[in-house]
C-alpha cells in the first residue's frame, strides 16, 4: 500500500495593482471586452465578454467548382 498524499493548504495571494493593470492591458490588446470586474478582499475576478465573429464571405471555404 502507498501512503496517502499530503494535503497542502491553499496559499493566500493578493493581486497587486500592477498585476491587475497588466492583466487588463493584455485583455485590451486581445480586443476582448470586460463585462465585470469583481474585487473581494485581495482576490480579483475578471469576466470577459463574448466577441462576435464576422460572417464569413460566400467565397470563403467550401468546395471549388471543377
Amino acid at each position: 500500500m502507498t501512503a496517502p498524499a499530503l494535503v497542502q493548504p491553499a496559499k493566500r495571494v493578493r493581486a497587486s495593482e500592477r498585476a491587475l493593470r497588466i492583466a487588463l492591458k493584455v485583455i485590451q490588446d486581445a480586443g476582448l471586452p470586460v463585462d465585470k470586474l469583481c474585487v473581494t478582499g485581495g482576490q480579483i475576478e475578471i469576466h470577459c465578454g463574448h466577441v462576435d465573429e464576422a460572417a464569413p464571405s460566400p467565397d470563403h471555404g467550401g468546395l471549388k467548382d471543377w
